[in-house]
């Protein structure tokens, strides 16, 4: 008996269904197409198979011609496919294995190819191909373990650009990418992607002459332009900007105090510019997307940079800390995200001003006291919106 027959049973001896809905529920059910499952002795004699017959071809790997060595794999790349599809179509076990198979098969035919006819495989064709054919399996199967792919194959990608990094490889790049970010349904895919063009964004420190302590900031303005594509995509997005504006923050606080940025060309005319984008971004926020107006702030860190006691970035870091716990909780959002950052600020500028300076059970006694303080805040606030909502 299925389990929805047990639960037909058990619902209409409750007296919850009628005998007429029984029926219903039956005829349904039994008209719907049945799972098929593979026998266990057939799937264990296809697994010994599979391996006999690449043990084989590994046993005689040096001796078969290199065009053949790329077409065998072909062979297996279309099988796995092939086998993909039917049991897709009969609903037989988890296709999307084999068509996770067949691109891997792909991948492997890609290298062959490359190794046996002495092409270089880094900064090749190779990782293009791998995003390429992963995107590709994105709007041919709509399935999440394809959009894992295109971003390990995306991020690999990026990789090999270094350190002979030029502008058509990366132009094509963000032009892929950003075209996947526009036609993409897939939240998932959304957020890889504009993962990947914040990683496009800061390779410009190399690509560009011009050395600049300001790209990260440049590259999440300028990304910032993505939330008004469309509404679905700026829920996505809108979670990761802010993620990636406090990291951000934090991380020029840390270069700031504890490496020595002289070296990095600090320009007054650049931080005045940096300043009136951020400007010109606050104002657009605070008229459509007020929830990610905060980030703004960052447009300060051009000027904050030429402070060498990083006391102005610690400053800047612990009022968006408080501001935004504060609009937050005013506004009825979650202060959960609130509070990692601001916790995160407070090891990091203990770690920077008082780890030297502290004594180890002293450091640590602040810390608890540090966390149960924030935790009885976080507590009284959610007991205020509980006894407002009642």
């Amino acid at each position: 008996m299925h389990e929805w027959q047990k639960k037909v049973e058990e619902w209409k001896g409750a007296g919850l269904l009628d005998q007429p809905t029984v029926d219903a529920i039956v005829f349904y059910e039994q008209k719907q197409p049945q799972k098929t499952k593979f026998p266990l002795l057939l799937t264990i004699g296809l697994i010994f198979l599979t391996l006999a017959v690449f043990s084989f071809i590994a046993a005689n790997w040096s001796v078969i011609p290199d065009v053949l060595k790329t077409g065998a794999i072909l062979v297996f790349m279309w099988i796995a496919y092939g086998i993909a599809r039917y049991t897709e179509k009969k609903q037989i076990g988890q296709p999307i294995i084999f068509y996770v198979t067949g691109y891997l098969f792909f991948l492997a035919a890609v290298l062959v190819t490359l190794q046996t006819f002495h092409f270089s495989v880094f900064n090749s064709v190779l990782p293009w191909l791998a995003y390429l054919a992963a995107l590709a399996h994105i709007y041919l199967l709509k399935h999440p373990v394809f959009s894992l792919a295109s971003f390990i194959a995306g991020a690999m990608l990026l990789a090999t650009f270094l350190p002979d990094l030029g502008w058509l490889e990366w132009s094509a790049f963000v032009a892929v990418t950003l075209t996947h970010f526009y036609f993409t349904k897939r939240p998932e895919a959304t957020a890889f992607s504009f993962i990947h063009l914040f990683g496009a964004g800061l390779l410009l420190w190399v690509l560009v002459e011009y050395e600049s302590a300001l790209w990260p900031i440049w590259t999440l303005f300028a990304l910032t332009g993505l939330i008004f594509v469309s509404k679905e995509k700026a829920v996505i997005l809108k979670p990761l900007i802010q993620i990636f504006a406090g990291l951000t923050g934090i991380g020029y606080l840390i270069a700031r105090a504890e490496t020595n940025l002289s070296i990095v060309h600090l320009s007054w005319l650049e931080a005045s510019l940096l300043l009136a984008v951020a400007i010109g971004l606050a104002v657009l926020f605070f008229k459509s997307h007020r929830d990610v107006l905060w980030i703004s702030a960052l447009g300060s860190i051009g000027f904050l940079l030429f402070d060498e006691t990083a006391i102005g970035l610690t400053l800047l870091a612990e009022i968006i800390g408080f501001g935004y716990l504060i609009v937050a909780q005013r506004e009825g959002r979650s202060l959960r995200g609130g509070f990692i950052f601001f916790i995160l600020i407070q090891f990091v500028i203990y770690f920077i001003y008082a780890w030297q300076r502290l004594d180890m059970a002293l450091f640590f006694l602040i810390g608890a006291i540090l966390l149960f303080v924030l935790a009885g805040i976080g507590w009284w606030l959610n007991r205020r919106k509980e006894g407002a909502a009642t």
